[in-house]
């Protein structure tokens, strides 16, 4: 088995796991001894947080709403590009803060993002004039 040395992703701390890999499967994590930030140790997010990733139930590609091939609140979920998906989150977010203002949308971000994702996530949202913005580690 092949050990991978990373950061965990969940709360930002900067805990180091190592990830037990078989055919390019996550099969377990243990805490990297000795590292400065959490020496040897990891809560139960960064010892059993990893089994999403091989999830049959995981999303891997955008939906979208759509009745007759248009978004629709009363429509089903289709599969999209990401392409479309960007576009269609861009134009509503755009047209709610022409209409309602930049404090009118928010940004909850998650801990199963790395720092840099979750860094460059609020920069967006202030960028878009707002500083609503969450992250659910705090909850």
């Amino acid at each position: 088995m092949k050990k991978v040395q990373n950061t965990c992703p969940y709360c930002g701390t900067g805990c180091n796991i190592d990830l037990h890999v078989k055919g390019n499967k996550i099969k377990k994590a243990t805490p990297t001894k000795g590292h400065h930030v959490n020496d040897g140790e990891l809560c139960l997010k960064g010892l059993y947080g990893w089994e999403y990733v091989h999830s049959p139930r995981r999303l891997t590609k955008p939906l979208i709403r759509k009745k007759d091939g248009v978004f629709s609140k009363e429509g089903k979920l289709e599969e999209v590009s990401f392409d479309e998906a960007y576009k269609f989150v861009a134009s509503r977010m755009k047209s709610t803060v022409e209409k309602y203002g930049p404090d009118s949308i928010m940004g909850f971000s998650s801990a199963r993002c790395s720092n840099e994702d979750n860094y460059s996530f609020q920069k967006l949202f202030r960028i878009l004039g707002t500083n609503n913005i969450d992250h659910c580690a705090r909850l």
